[in-house]
């Protein structure tokens, strides 16, 4: 039995531990530097898996010639693979000789370079073109192409069809009516392009609108009948990069950004893109690092019958004030929390601190005031959403009927099934549910009509319209939540003309800086006492 070398490493291909037997091969005690006992030519092949398995998390199969202590070279089989739970990769190597390795090259190479599933080039096929081809080419574009929905596409079938849908979207684009191109898998519903010899983005938009027309023609599978879309980020050579593994990073920012733009977009890279991107890296950290440090607090805007002109509740909005004083607006963070899913987390965080509020103002004999909590599509997705809201009611005991969520239309219409599932089953758990930015979104009566929503809430440019030859669509908003049984909640009074308006049209309910902006938790119990509106 042959003995194998085990190294681990972190990213930069730091050797963090060996085993014994690595450390009697290899010359182990005079650098911990990966690239010092491995040979020139194999550089750019170890950054490229140190990349690829930190990101794609599968085992991958390689060759490796080493060097040993006193400088001939160890030639190795080896496995590459991402530890998850150490963070760290690991490499298992078994050196052969180098006539077997010649043998295993060609046995392996197929496996090593084409996709199991769809038989088509992987990203290590196009990593080792360029690096073979690279004199050859001179003009080219890399498309990153990501199938939109895919999820949603894969859960209405089975495994094996699953699979199937992927071998026919392969299909599909290794048969498109183009010349000159290579298309390959690099996991999942992630497709890779390789166009020659183009040197004008409008010949790559050429090859795009072939795609989508190729697409548009329904996909079926099985009983199954479905459409697919995609966005892709593109990047040119040499302009945005001179070899595989920039040009691959910058085509993966540029499809960022085009999934940013929402779905069907396709982007071109450039500089400025790479600015958002790295502007948007150093906010995520800066986000982990604000939940870490318990940054975020919560303000409150007081809500007011209409009628009565009483304190009825209070929305509750996240605020980020850094150590030094400084106040990070929600408009600058809330977006890329979205984009990165740190409003899971946050999310989760300002749900359970809400509930403590309802705890805190009972405690004062404010048991009556609702607290209004907004809710981003991010945390809806989540299969777990709904258990995690029972989790936080059950561990702080608060009495349900004083906690409303408020969720966008934009939110309810993706993946409505689901989404009107999970609002109905917290509906039946005793949560009021406010449709929020009402107009804004595009759903329509008759969808507005079977949503599960108890209350509708009239979105703040509405209500600027108050005083405009545009006020009485204002009116007809009101009159149509009222003719669905709906309370219906006005933001962003800030005149008394809006107020006189709102209260002539009867609607329910009202919050602006009329009555006051929002406040810390201390403000706000101290407005509460000294109210009179």
């Amino acid at each position: 039995m042959k003995e194998v070398l085990i190294l681990k490493l972190n990213f930069k291909g730091k050797i963090i531990s060996y085993n014994k037997y690595a450390s009697l091969r290899l010359d182990l005690k005079a650098t911990d530097d990966i690239y010092e006992i491995i040979i020139p030519t194999n550089h750019n092949k170890v950054k490229s898996l140190l990349r690829t398995a930190s990101k794609n998390r599968n085992k991958l199969s390689t060759e490796l010639i080493f060097k040993d202590a006193t400088d001939r070279n160890v030639y190795t089989m080896c496995i590459v693979e991402y530890n998850i739970t150490m963070q760290e990769i690991e490499i298992s190597a078994i050196q052969v000789n180098r006539v077997s390795l010649t043998s295993d090259k060609n046995k392996h190479s197929k496996k090593l370079f084409y996709d199991d599933l769809t038989k088509i080039p992987n990203k290590e096929y196009f990593e080792s073109y360029f690096y073979k081809n690279k004199h050859l080419i001179k003009d080219a574009a890399l498309i990153y192409l990501d199938i939109d929905n895919f999820k949603s596409i894969n859960d209405s079938l089975t495994r094996k069809a699953g699979d199937r849908a992927l071998t026919t979207i392969a299909s599909r684009l290794q048969n498109v009516d183009y010349s000159d191109y290579i298309v390959g898998r690099i996991v999942g519903d992630e497709f890779i392009i390789l166009l020659k010899s183009v040197k004008t983005k409008e010949r790559v938009e050429e090859f795009l609108n072939i795609i989508t027309k190729t697409f548009n023609e329904p996909f079926v599978i099985g009983n199954v009948t479905f459409v697919v879309s995609y966005s892709a980020g593109i990047a040119m050579y040499p302009v945005n990069g001179r070899d595989f593994e920039e040009l691959f990073d910058n085509a993966t920012i540029a499809l960022n950004k085009a999934k940013a733009n929402g779905k069907r977009q396709y982007s071109f890279y450039d500089d400025r893109i790479k600015s958002h991107v790295l502007r948007k890296v150093y906010m995520e950290s800066e986000i982990r690092e604000g939940l870490k440090n318990e940054e975020f607090s919560l303000f409150y805007q007081p809500q007011i019958d209409v009628n009565t002109k009483k304190i009825v509740g209070f929305e509750a909005l996240v605020r980020w004030i850094k150590p030094d004083g400084q106040i990070i607006p929600p408009f600058k963070f809330i977006p890329i929390a979205e984009e990165t899913r740190l409003m899971v987390p946050m999310g989760t965080w300002i749900l359970k601190e809400a509930c403590l509020f309802i705890n805190r103002l009972k405690d004062k004999g404010y048991s009556d005031f609702s607290v209004a909590v907004n809710i981003s599509g991010i945390q809806i997705a989540e299969d777990n959403f709904v258990q995690i809201v029972k989790a936080i009611i059950t561990e702080t005991n608060i009495n349900i009927n004083n906690l409303h969520f408020e969720i966008t239309e934009s939110v309810l219409m993706t993946d409505m099934e689901q989404t009107t599932e999970k609002i109905k089953q917290l509906k039946d758990m005793g949560i009021s549910i406010a449709l929020d930015d009402f107009g804004t979104g595009y759903s329509s009566l008759t969808y507005l009509k079977n949503f599960p929503i108890n209350i509708l809430k009239i979105e703040k440019n509405f209500v600027d319209d108050i005083g405009t030859n545009r006020k009485n669509l204002v009116g007809v908003i009101i009159d149509l939540g009222h003719e669905l049984g709906l309370e219906v909640v006005a933001e962003g009074i800030e005149h008394i003309e809006q107020l006189k308006y709102l209260e002539d049209y009867k609607c329910n309910i009202i919050q602006g800086y009329i009555i006051s902006k929002p406040l810390p938790e201390n403000e706000l119990l101290d407005f509460i006492e000294e109210y009179n509106f």
